[in-house]
């Protein structure tokens, strides 16, 4: 699920990347630099760049913030809305 949503954020900040699952959890690679999403227990989620932590994020809202601003700082700052389309 995370996976989907961080694929469709860089599809809609219009950047060119990949999100690969791993066993530590998922890679978003875009623009020339690799951030690894680890889960945080009980909850949330660490940003590394290497072995530099970048961040550490307890919903899913603060995590997209911290990735548009490392990968898409051109980026609108508008809302990404997530959940199911109305069909």
């Amino acid at each position: 699920m995370l996976r989907d949503v961080l694929s469709g954020a860089l599809r809609l900040w219009d950047v060119e990347g990949t999100v690969e699952a791993d066993a530590g959890g998922l890679v978003v690679a875009a623009r020339g630099t690799a951030l690894r999403i680890v889960p945080r227990a009980p909850h949330g989620w660490l940003v590394l760049r290497g072995a530099e932590m970048l961040g550490a994020h307890a919903g899913v809202p603060g995590l997209l913030r911290h990735l548009r601003d490392e990968l898409a700082p051109h980026a609108g700052r508008g809302r990404l809305i997530i959940g199911a389309p109305n069909v």
